[in-house]
Order: C-alpha cells, then sequence, then structure tokens
C-alpha cells in the first residue's frame, strides 16, 4: 500500500501534529523535510534498492519513510520523541515498517543495549543480510552514532545521511587538517565515502542555523576488520591533537620501540598527521589489553 504524498504535504503534517500538542525542539534537532522531488533524490544517491533492509534513526514526521517503504524497503526507524512516535504509529499501519520508541545512545561513546537488541531482533527476521542507515540525521548525535554503527557494526553495509556540512567534510577529510579526525579514520578504514550533494538550510522547516550535506559511504568488504582497541586508541590521541604522538604515548611507546622505525614516522608526528593505515598499524601493535588505561567513555 502506497499513502498519498497529501498526507506528507508541508500544511497537512504541520497541522496533524499541532493537533497532538507537538513543538518542535532544536535540542533534538527535529527539521523536516517536505520536497518529495529532494527526498526522492537523497534515497537515490544512497544507492538503496527494493528489499533493503533500512534502519532510520530520527524519522521525525516520516516524510523520507514514506519514500523508503514506497521503495519497497523494510524500514526500522528509532525515536526519541513520544509525540512523533505516536504520529508515525498512526500513519504507517504497514508490516514492513517498525518503530522503535527511545534514545538510540546510552551516552555520548555507548549505543544503546536495550535498542540494539531490539533492532537484532528485527533484523533477524528473514533471511540474514546486512542493513543500510539512511536519515535525516540529528546533528548532535551525528558523528557518534555513525563512528559507533561504522565500528561496531560490520552487518552495516551503507549509510546515506544528511549531516551538518562542516561534519560531513570532517568525515571525507584527509590527514593534515584541522577537520580530520576520528570518525575520518574509522571511515577511511572500512570503507569509500562522498559528498554527494549540498543541501541549503531553507528547504527544512524549520530552518537550522547551518547548512546540509548528503553524506554516502559503502563498506568494502575486502578490507581487514578493525583492530581491537582502535577507537579508544585513536580518540584518546585526537583529544591531544597539537601535541606529538611521542609525548602522547610516551608511557606506552618510546622512542627505541620499533613501530616508529617500522612505519618510517618519528615520535613528533601529530595525530592528525597519522594515515589511517598508520593508526590501524598503531592498534595492532597495542593488543586490547594494552589501551585498558583508556576509560571506556573517553
Amino acid at each position: 500500500m502506497t499513502d498519498s504524498p497529501s498526507l506528507f504535504s508541508r500544511q497537512r503534517v504541520l497541522e496533524d501534529l499541532r493537533v497532538l500538542g507537538f513543538r518542535f525542539q532544536e535540542k533534538r534537532g527535529q527539521n523536516f523535510l517536505f520536497d518529495s522531488n529532494l527526498l526522492e533524490a537523497l534515497v537515490r544517491d544512497s544507492g538503496i534498492q527494493a528489499g533493503d533492509r533500512i534502519l532510520e534513526v530520527g524519522p521525525g514526521a516520516g516524510t523520507l519513510t514514506r519514500v523508503l517503504l514506497d521503495l519497497g524497503c523494510q524500514v526500522t526507524s528509532i525515536e526519541i520523541d513520544p509525540l512523533l512516535c505516536q504520529y508515525l504509529r498512526d500513519r504507517f499501519d504497514r508490516p514492513e515498517f517498525q518503530l522503535i520508541e527511545g534514545d538510540v545512545l546510552a551516552t555520548k561513546n555507548r549505543l544503546s543495549e536495550r535498542l540494539l537488541a531490539d533492532l537484532d531482533r528485527r533484523l533477524a527476521e528473514g533471511q540474514p543480510r546486512g542493513f543500510h542507515l539512511v536519515a535525516n540525521l540529528p546533528y548532535s548525535i551525528a558523528s557518534p552514532l555513525v563512528a559507533m554503527l561504522v565500528a561496531q557494526r560490520e552487518d552495516l553495509e551503507s549509510i546515506g545521511v544528511l549531516v551538518q556540512r562542516e561534519m560531513a567534510r570532517r568525515w571525507v577529510a584527509p590527514p593534515g587538517g584541522r577537520e580530520y579526525g576520528t570518525t575520518s579514520v574509522l571511515l577511511a578504514l572500512t570503507g569509500h565515502g562522498k559528498i554527494s550533494r549540498a543541501v541549503p538550510a531553507s528547504v527544512f522547516v524549520p530552518a537550522p542555523r547551518v547548512e546540509s550535506s548528503f553524506f554516502t559511504w559503502t563498506r568494502d568488504g575486502d578490507l581487514d576488520p578493525l583492530p581491537g582497541g582502535l577507537v579508544k586508541l585513536v580518540r584518546h590521541c585526537f583529544q591531544f591533537r597539537r601535541k606529538t604522538l611521542g609525548k602522547i604515548l610516551r608511557e606506552q611507546l618510546p622512542a627505541e620501540d620499533f613501530w616508529w622505525q617500522q612505519q618510517g614516522v618519528g615520535t613528533s608526528i601529530r595525530p592528525d598527521q597519522m594515515t589511517p593505515k598508520q593508526w590501524a598499524s598503531l592498534a595492532q601493535r597495542f593488543d586490547s589489553e594494552a589501551v585498558s588505561w583508556l576509560s571506556h567513555d573517553e
């Protein structure tokens, strides 16, 4: 069954939400898209196809959800706002749509175990296969969410998300610049990402204070799995990005350690000068126990 597009017109959706008592909350990144042509273009950019299993975080009023469902995708949406959850349940009474109510993050650097268990249960239905993250992501959770999903979920096959323009630039940034960081390293080590298009603030309701970009990424199945402890190690070192790596790790990796010579770098190299492959090599130099000196939620 395909819903009438008029049900998702700006006027109809905003009126239906007003009746429910909904009010936009900036802290939750509630900026909705109503342009059907743009929504369909974003879905095309993501490269997904009918039958794909989609994880959508922050569906809002369901305008993107509708396009995904009309394409023939199996959609699991996670929404934190109770009123929006009520609206989505009323709007999408379809077996191919599942809604999980709650916060996808337990802490800023930890996914919700309850929601992950629920997601796993839903993904296990049918033939075992991977899933795709496609969403108009709330900007405040975009970076930690993407980093954790890429690092922890090898069944995440691709990403197609609307995010703040500056954030998308960080995700595709090469070593040596201020935009290069932890998520840049993780995405480069696991697949191939790019910015497919710019999306102006004026197309959102309400308009955010920043410009946006649509970022896409595809996992490369031929790449080696991420070394244990890599995420915590990279995140820790980037907290001191202006210091040299030799100073940051002086107790764990002394200047005479063979790793420096093996990689052909000196102790004066900074975290933002390390290539993704060098980070992977450094994480392999430390085993999982060797990074136990890093706190879990750094």
